[in-house]
């Protein structure tokens, strides 16, 4: 097989991996910056740890460099709104200005009605292609009592329940 028809079946083959969309931010103070995601993997459990992976042309690279600190925010079914948003529809700070976004103690954007949001410390990165992998230890959870998520697969918005 060619490189680009590697590359096209991948593509092909990830958008049947379901997975939870989330809004991953960082930032401090007036800088906040966030960006919709589902490159985000549960590493291990004891200490608590996630990745995440970001792409370095993307506004939140630098800021989470800087900070070495950042929060996911997993999404419900109520946020899609929100996934255009920080898809690109805006940029900067217009895209908290929708949503019930809140500053963490250490000034994180965090949204208050996530399904659940993971603040967490950066403790390594690694550089792979276009991407840098964000691994952090998560250091404060908010877990929100409904449990409805927002699934992407295929290129489309799902949601997920559990199986009788």
């Amino acid at each position: 097989m060619t490189t680009v028809a590697i590359e096209e079946d991948f593509k092909q083959a990830m958008r049947r991996l379901a997975a939870t969309i989330a809004l991953i931010t960082s930032g401090r103070g007036d800088s906040w910056a966030g960006m919709a995601a589902t490159a985000v993997t549960s590493i291990a459990g004891s200490p608590p740890t996630i990745l995440i992976s970001v792409n370095r042309n993307a506004s939140l690279h630098p800021v989470v460099m800087e900070s070495r600190r950042f929060c996911v925010n997993l999404l419900s079914e109520r946020h899609r709104d929100l996934v255009g948003i920080f898809s690109g529809a805006k940029k900067g700070a217009e895209r908290f200005e929708s949503g019930l976004w809140t500053a963490s103690d250490e000034g994180l954007p965090v949204l208050g009605d996530a399904v659940a949001s993971l603040i967490c410390s950066v403790v390594s990165t690694v550089d792979v292609a276009t991407h840098s992998l964000f691994i952090g230890q998560v250091d404060r959870i908010a877990n929100h009592p409904e449990i409805d998520p927002l699934i992407w697969v295929d290129g489309r918005f799902g949601s997920a329940s559990p199986l009788e």
